[in-house]
C-alpha cells in the first residue's frame, strides 16, 4: 500500500513549508438561517436566504421543509448558478432536510464568491406551501 498526500499536506511538508490559504486551514465558519413561510408561491418563485460576503466559501448547508406539495421541488443556489449546491429536489415529505455531505453537489464545495452575493431557493413543479428553512455554514478570512 502507499501513502498519499492532499494538496495542502504536500504543502506543509514542503520546505520552505507553504501555508494554505485561512479558509482551506483553521478557518472560522460563520453561519446565516433563515426561513421562509410559503403561501401558495408560484413554481419558478425564488427565495432569498442568505448574503455572503466576498472571499466567502461555502462549506455547509441546510435546507429543511414542511411537505410543500406533491410535485414541488426546490434548487439551491446562487443568482448565477441556481443549483450550484443542490440540484431540484421533491420536497414533498414533512420535515425533509437535504444537506451538503450528503445530497450537495461536487461543484458546490469550497467554491469561492468574488463579490457579496445572495443564495437563493428556487421552487418548481407547482405551488408550494409550507415553512422552507435553511442553514448556510461559510468561511470568510
Amino acid at each position: 500500500m502507499a501513502n498519499f498526500y492532499g494538496v495542502n499536506i504536500t504543502n506543509l511538508d514542503a520546505s520552505p513549508a507553504v501555508l494554505p490559504d485561512a479558509d482551506d486551514w483553521h478557518g472560522k465558519v460563520r453561519v446565516q438561517h433563515d426561513q421562509y413561510e410559503a403561501a401558495s408561491i408560484a413554481a419558478g418563485s425564488v427565495v432569498y436566504v442568505a448574503r455572503l460576503p466576498a472571499g466567502a466559501r461555502v462549506v455547509n448547508w441546510t435546507v429543511k421543509a414542511d411537505a410543500l406539495g406533491s410535485s414541488v421541488t426546490l434548487k439551491l443556489g446562487d443568482t448565477a448558478d441556481d443549483d450550484r449546491y443542490l440540484g431540484a429536489t421533491a420536497y414533498n415529505t414533512a420535515n425533509q432536510a437535504k444537506q451538503t455531505l450528503i445530497d450537495g453537489l461536487i461543484a458546490g464545495v469550497m467554491y469561492q464568491y468574488t463579490a457579496q452575493t445572495d443564495l437563493i431557493i428556487t421552487t418548481a413543479g407547482a405551488a408550494a406551501t409550507g415553512t422552507i428553512e435553511s442553514v448556510v455554514e461559510y468561511v470568510v478570512n
